[in-house]
């Protein structure tokens, strides 16, 4: 047996619930959304907007453009 799992106590060290599994995969789509519209906004603002007017609703509300800095991480 792996002597990681003989102590159950640190079994799941490192995973996340499926909520808030779910919440990062939508806060990494919004961020890569505003990374490739902030790319293409110099050659082309129209392209940027239209970018950022897509979103698949069945991941819920659009969360909007991100103002100021993008996250770092998705671990935040």
């Amino acid at each position: 047996m792996n002597s990681y799992y003989e102590d159950d106590s640190d079994a799941h060290e490192g995973y996340v619930t499926e909520e808030r599994a779910e919440e990062m995969f939508i806060e990494g789509a919004q961020a890569m959304r505003e990374m490739l519209a902030r790319f293409v906004t110099v050659e082309s603002p129209t392209i940027a907007a239209s970018i950022r007017a897509n979103w698949f609703p069945s991941w819920g509300p659009d969360p909007g453009k991100i103002e100021g800095a993008l996250p770092e991480s998705p671990w935040g």
